[in-house]
């Protein structure tokens, strides 16, 4: 079952990756400079941030 979620996760940043590749994150101002290795620990910290909601969105439903 972990394994299942670990692989869903991983195909989803791909997912996200392939939207949003790096030549177009660079057209933001704000990510103009941004190196592979910026882009690649952004991706994370999105990643993060997007399971802690979701947790917390499934959570605050289960207790309903």
């Amino acid at each position: 079952m972990q394994e299942e979620q670990n692989r869903n996760i991983e195909e989803a940043t791909e997912r996200v990756k392939e939207r949003l590749p790096l030549e177009k994150i660079r057209c933001i101002p704000k990510y103009k400079d941004l190196s592979s290795e910026d882009y690649e620990k952004l991706i994370k910290n999105t990643e993060t941030v997007a399971l802690l909601i979701l947790k917390a969105f499934i959570l605050e439903n289960n207790q309903v």
